[in-house]
């Protein structure tokens, strides 16, 4: 049998990463970085904790992994400023999205999963237009400004060093498995954990190298994504 592949989870704690945890133990390693919330882990799992914007320990950290789903963000604290949270932002998912790829590199590891969002986009569906992986970023907020930033630079990290690239636009993710709002035909923004899991996988296990973009939510939003990808991802839930 093929060995297992160990991934690099960062963001471990949050909701996508307890999802993935949950539905892709039977099939990879993990390890998982954590910075301030450390939840019970299983048997097995690595443990990292430390700050996304700490270099030499992301350098350490992607040592010896096959895969990196990078996860991590930059969280507001109660009562924060917008000013003081855009800054944390800028330290957390620009520069330590930078550090996640450049350590990868120093490190060989051939692919990245990069959770982007649909507020990359979010301008279009602000106008009612179908958002699509093709078409020129119109971030909504400094948090889409940030996931266009880890985009760009991961289509930089596939061209000039081949790595294989997946940023997946992720759309509300409450990490659960039954649908927790209802939307209208054609209007689903819900993404289930089954569904994550799936597309995720789907990353790891695709030919390399490859670079895509790809918008995450379960079935029913057709007039808002185009879920069309290379991967062979078909979601099985649906939000309406």
């Amino acid at each position: 049998m093929p060995e297992r592949k160990k991934l690099f989870i960062t963001g471990a704690a949050g909701n996508v990463g307890s999802a993935l945890r949950r539905y892709l133990r039977d099939r990879y390693d993990f390890r998982l970085l954590f910075h301030s919330n450390i939840p019970e882990v299983e048997k097995g799992d690595e443990v990292v904790v430390s700050d996304l914007a700490d270099f030499e320990a992301m350098v350490e950290a992607c040592d010896g992994v096959d895969v990196i789903v990078h996860l991590g963000i930059a969280v507001s604290g109660r009562g924060w400023p917008r000013s003081r949270y855009n800054q944390q932002i800028i330290e957390t998912n620009i520069c330590g999205t930078y550090n996640i790829f450049e350590a990868a590199r120093i490190n060989k590891v051939p692919q990245i999963v990069f959770a982007s969002t649909n507020h990359v986009t979010g301008f279009y569906e602000k106008e009612s237009q179908i958002s699509r992986p093709g078409l020129m970023v119109r971030p909504d907020s400094m948090y889409g400004v940030s996931k266009a930033f880890g985009e760009a630079i991961g289509r930089y990290y596939h061209d000039a060093y081949g790595m294989s690239v997946y940023c997946l636009r992720i759309a509300n993710f409450p990490n659960t498995d039954e649908v927790n709002s209802k939307y209208e035909p054609g209007m689903n923004r819900w993404l289930s954990a089954r569904d994550m899991a799936e597309l995720t996988a789907c990353c790891i296990e695709a030919p390399n190298p490859q670079f895509e973009i790809i918008y995450g939510a379960s079935l029913g939003g057709e007039k808002k994504w185009d879920l069309s990808n290379n991967v062979g991802w078909v979601p099985r839930d649906s939000g309406i």
